[in-house]
């Protein structure tokens, strides 16, 4: 009798700990969990968005919507699979890069900056990914690009 009156206490104990638990996600938000939950899945590009400071911009004078579909175009051109991508959101995330890890991630992302003009950030944890993604986008867009030093506010 004694031991089932224990494991009644401990059930309830437990629920008691979800339900505070659960109150408090609630209170807090949820936008952790959902992250947390896109990292998993492998849907996340916080990673990448956090790198954007260590990497390189591209102004290109083509409109936001153009930039998007021709540098998809140029990345499945060169063999590296897209396996993120948001033209609302403005990104793309792509790896499987000829000489990188087959994991190794690049995410680009787009800024507009007028009708005709698009800043491009190319972003990744591997640097000599970041310069030779960016080294082939400006021989790819040649005449329609130039290089960005960060910060600068063009």
């Amino acid at each position: 009798m004694g031991t089932m009156l224990r494991k009644k206490h401990t059930a309830w104990r437990t629920g008691g700990l979800l339900l505070v638990l659960a109150l408090g996600m609630a209170g807090t938000g949820c936008v952790h969990l959902k992250e947390a939950g896109r990292r998993i899945w492998g849907s996340s590009i916080a990673h990448l968005e956090e790198a954007r400071a260590d990497g390189k911009a591209l102004d290109v004078a083509l409109g936001r919507d153009a930039a998007f579909e021709r540098i998809e175009a140029i990345l499945k051109e060169s063999g590296a699979q897209v396996y993120l991508k948001d033209p609302d959101k403005a990104y793309l995330a792509a790896m499987g890069f000829t000489g990188s890890v087959d994991t190794t991630q690049v995410g680009i992302f787009f800024e507009p900056r007028a009708q005709d003009a698009t800043r491009i950030e190319v972003s990744s944890f591997s640097p000599s990914l970041v310069d030779r993604v960016t080294g082939l986008l400006v021989k790819k867009l040649e005449g329609q690009v130039s290089l960005v030093e960060k910060g600068e506010d063009a």
